[in-house]
């Protein structure tokens, strides 16, 4: 092909619209590890039935 020619825009749009797809994909990869992680350790820390209280040997400690 002769230069002066200009590409198809198939050709010329290819490099960003693959970088955004890839962006996208990451983010959404990160977003789904992010809901499946955070919810478990929220109900470790909300579990309050295994914490012992520390007001007494604080106060102990004193």
């Amino acid at each position: 092909m002769r230069p002066d020619i200009p590409k198809p825009d198939s050709e010329t749009n290819k490099g960003p619209m693959m970088a955004i797809i890839i962006i996208v994909v990451l983010f959404l990869l990160g977003y789904f590890v992010y809901m499946m992680f955070i919810p478990q350790q929220v109900e470790q820390m909300n579990q309050t039935d295994k914490v012992q209280p520390t007001e007494q040997t604080i106060n102990d400690s004193i």
